[in-house]
């Protein structure tokens, strides 16, 4: 299981940031007790999909033109080998989360093409709190990871991208009563704008807590990795960080079951080639690559010439021809049922279903209805006229 945690890093890296307590302190416990250490990503305050695509593919993103998002060009329209479809070619089930938009950085297509079961972002979950600035918070991604392990009964990798910590961040006073004060910062704007972001990243730590908490309560192995995908917006220098370095945040590897501590640096295309070596799983060309070339000689030209023969070139290492194909990836675990239509007067109607979110719309003749939601079994349309013979469904809309 990999969880991606947005802008996360540890913000004691600050020189000159002070705390009034320790902001995360469950994942310091997790360095501490587990595999951790530091996590080259490639970008500074933004570039999430990046870091994510390096994590699924192993590809290094120092090998495509700068500013280039494989999400919005290659991946959006042609099948890559991925870390779901090399596991998914020893039996797992393959699942992916968001508690975004399902089509932010063109996900829903993304996820097909990388060979995913299902996808269940924003729209398929019943969120009901947000940060101030709007953004869904991540303790809602709990019960939809457990839900995504039971899709199948065998094993699954579950891929979690989560959103709480994204910017930008407010420089006027937000939180009425923030249980991390910060010092350290002259100006009251970016005091403002920090203590913001290290409040999300203290909840965003109980969310880790949590979910760990719940894995911990299975009675199959779990192996849990959990990562920062770049530094947050916050104009950040390389003299304000203590390890003198901005394209870095922290990683940390969980488990459920005794896994000899090793710390070490690691980059984000090396990441699954090293968790499923230590699982003995030698499945995925490139993954296979860096278990058996990283530190070589021409170790970094090899895999540059690797990526280009399968994105670009003639794929002579698969033979020739793409052996990769788009899955009939299912949007959301369990999709949405209608029921029933009950009348209550003057063009209203109660919906009765199943698996309803309020991203849920009552869908006329393929037309959508403004739809009021109400529970995750009812719903409300107003000022609608139905006449036999219409087709009406419930669908998602994005």
């Amino acid at each position: 299981m990999f969880v991606q945690l947005e802008s996360y890093f540890d913000p004691t890296e600050v020189e000159w940031l002070r705390f009034s307590e320790d902001p995360i302190p469950n994942l310091r416990k997790l360095y501490a007790d587990y595999s951790s250490g530091y996590f080259k990503v490639p970008s500074v305050g933004a570039g999430t999909a990046n870091t994510e695509f390096e994590v699924l593919t192993g590809m290094n993103m120092r090998f495509f033109g700068p500013g280039e998002y494989p999400y919005k060009t290659y991946v959006k329209t042609t099948p890559l080998e991925s870390a779901a479809s090399a596991l998914s070619s020893l039996g797992y089930g393959a699942e992916a989360l968001h508690n975004n938009g399902g089509n932010f950085y063109s996900r829903a297509k993304v996820y097909n093409n990388m060979g995913f079961d299902h996808y269940t972002s924003k729209e398929f979950m019943n969120i009901l709190k947000t940060t101030p600035k709007g953004w869904a918070t991540d303790d809602i991604l709990v019960p939809n990871i457990m839900e995504s392990l039971d899709t199948t009964d065998g094993t699954d990798f579950v891929c979690t991208i989560s959103v709480q910590g994204h910017g930008d961040y407010p420089t006027e006073p937000t939180l009425e009563n923030p249980e991390i004060n910060v010092t350290g910062v002259e100006d009251e704007g970016k005091r403002n704008a920090w203590e913001y972001y290290v409040n999300q990243l203290h909840e965003m730590d109980q969310f880790v807590k949590e979910l760990t908490d719940r894995l911990s309560e299975l009675d199959e192995r779990v192996v849990l990795v959990m990562y920062g995908d770049h530094l947050p917006t916050m104009d950040l220098k390389v003299e304000d960080m203590k390890n003198r370095y901005l394209f870095q945040t922290k990683y940390v590897m969980w488990s459920n079951f005794d896994m000899k501590k090793k710390d070490k640096n690691i980059a984000a295309y090396q990441m699954a080639a090293e968790v499923f070596n230590r699982l003995g799983i030698h499945e995925g060309t490139v993954f296979n690559y860096h278990q058996t070339r990283k530190g070589s000689r021409n170790y970094q030209l090899d895999l540059q010439a690797l990526q280009y023969d399968i994105l670009y070139g003639k794929q002579y290492v698969y033979g020739g021809e793409n052996p990769f194909e788009a899955t009939k990836m299912q949007l959301g675990i369990y999709p949405a049922t209608l029921e029933r239509l009950e009348s209550i007067g003057n063009g209203s109607y109660y919906v009765y279903g199943t698996n309803f979110t309020a991203a849920s719309r009552l869908e006329i003749n393929k037309e959508l209805q403004e739809t009021q939601y109400i529970s995750p079994t009812q719903l409300l349309v107003q000022n609608v006229e139905l006449a036999d013979g219409d087709q009406v469904s419930v669908a998602t809309q994005s």
